[in-house]
């Protein structure tokens, strides 16, 4: 059997370009690890209390080293206390009005009764090209304050050069909807 060579290029490039593609956009997704420590019933949440963040985290842009082999991508450094970035609270309570859980927003030294479910989160962001959503940690407690029912964490990793420019619109429905088990 005779094979072309142009049609074997042409069917390399092919191949070849569908696999960078899915590659390529398998790899723009961060990861969203749920645990959940309780089996509660996620239907007698009517109500819930959202404790909005003081800070949130920031992790400075550091540029890389060029080399003769290419760029490094050098590691980054801790992530510092920094003003609130974005309005993460605002889009948990929309998220949780739009499964049916009415919510208000306040903060940790008073947290009022009569609510089924405290929810609180922490947010850490990048640089690049704008602020990124770096890391989410969204944390459903008893009411009571006394137990962790569930956690649910973002991660831009391993991938944070190739991603999708994360938001808290983007994560917060996915990450409640594995919270709810919607």
């Amino acid at each position: 059997m005779k094979i072309n060579p142009g049609n074997f290029r042409k069917l390399f490039l092919l191949k070849s370009g569908i696999y960078f593609v899915i590659i390529g956009l398998y790899s723009c997704a961060g990861t969203t690890n749920t645990v959940i420590k309780t089996t509660p019933n996620t239907s007698n949440y009517t109500k819930a209390y959202i404790i909005s963040a003081v800070n949130s985290q920031y992790i400075k842009f550091k540029f890389g080293a060029i080399t003769p082999f290419g760029y490094i991508v050098l590691p980054d450094d801790s992530a510092q206390k920094h003003e609130v970035i974005g309005n993460t609270d605002f889009v948990i309570k929309k998220e949780l009005e739009k499964i049916g859980i009415s919510a208000e927003i306040g903060n940790k030294e008073i947290i009022p009764e009569g609510f089924d479910l405290i929810v609180m989160y922490n947010d850490t962001w990048r640089w690049d090209f704008k602020k990124v959503l770096d890391k989410l940690e969204i944390v459903f407690i008893s009411p009571d304050g006394r137990e962790e029912l569930a956690r649910s964490t973002f991660n831009i990793y391993p991938n944070k050069e190739l991603h999708n420019f994360p938001t808290p619109e983007k994560e917060v429905p996915k990450m409640l909807n594995q919270l709810l088990k919607k």
